[in-house]
């Protein structure tokens, strides 16, 4: 599975980044825009949201058929209005992949929290997010 070909993310246009140090991206687009003509902020969470996933199938690519990530909560700042294209970085908070892996082998869940600043084309972060994610395995 590729998170950019989920049905949503592909109707809004998500991508891979092909910068390095980053994941996803979204692309400059008149339709993505709000009221005052900066990136509208649910196409921001979108793109945050995606990019966890694609952080936990990179990250944790030997449990990718086997794992169901669920997101329990998020906070969200946004710092500067977005402006053109955006693209995403994504890190593992509270926690380390080794300890992550233990849980999810001896305990078939864990719980995730994943930092992603979302840039502009200047690098300048537009939006910081905290997620808490929910994973667990489940056996085919």
């Amino acid at each position: 599975m590729r998170i950019i070909d989920l049905p949503f993310n592909k109707l809004i246009g998500l991508s891979n980044s092909n910068d390095d140090g980053y994941i996803l991206k979204l692309d400059e687009d008149i339709k993505y825009t709000n009221h005052i003509g900066t990136v509208h902020a649910s196409a921001l969470y979108a793109l945050a949201e995606a990019t966890c996933g694609e952080f936990l199938l990179t990250n944790f690519p030997e449990y990718k058929e086997v794992l169901v990530p669920v997101v329990r909560k998020a906070a969200l700042k946004y710092n500067k209005p977005a402006i053109g294209r955006i693209s995403s970085t994504a890190i593992i908070t509270d926690d380390t992949k080794e300890n992550i892996k233990e849980q999810l082998s001896s305990r078939n869940r864990a719980i995730i929290r994943l930092k992603v600043d979302l840039v502009d084309m200047n690098k300048v972060i537009v939006m910081t997010a905290d997620f808490e994610w929910f994973v667990s395995k489940f056996n085919n």
